[in-house]
């Protein structure tokens, strides 16, 4: 069985943590189910602005459960920036080049549009996986 992830925004890290033993879909929190799709959005935004993964920084592990529990990491505000930038003539041309079905495209369109709302309101976002 895989990692299961999803993408979400919160207000501070106490927020977020809230989100670790059932995820931020339990917690309240917006986010993005990418279970069994995405699991390094960094590699996905290098491909949507054509920029280099390392110009991004580094995501920070804020919780990791040692028992193979649940997990968390912020992403680098880098690589939210640079995802909350993409227009929507990219993300027509990237699912072109890239086949993207219809539930593709849906999910690459939802974590933009995410990363803009993490942007315009001064929120982190953050990635949970729990195996």
């Amino acid at each position: 069985m895989g990692v299961l992830v999803d993408y979400f925004i919160a207000d501070s890290e106490q927020s977020a943590r809230r989100a670790l033993s059932g995820g931020p879909g339990a917690a309240g929190l917006p986010y993005v189910d990418c279970k069994g799709w995405l699991d390094e959005l960094g590699t996905l935004v290098a491909e949507l602005s054509g920029r280099d993964l390392s110009e991004f920084g580094d995501t920070e592990t804020v919780v990791v459960d040692e028992e193979e529990g649940p997990a968390l990491e912020r992403m680098a505000s880098g690589t939210v920036e640079a995802l909350a930038a993409v227009d929507d003539a990219r993300l027509r041309e990237y699912a072109d080049e890239e086949l993207l079905d219809e539930f593709e495209i849906e999910r690459v369109t939802e974590l933009r549009d995410l990363a803009r709302t993490a942007v315009r309101l001064n929120q982190e976002m953050y990635c949970w996986m729990c195996p």
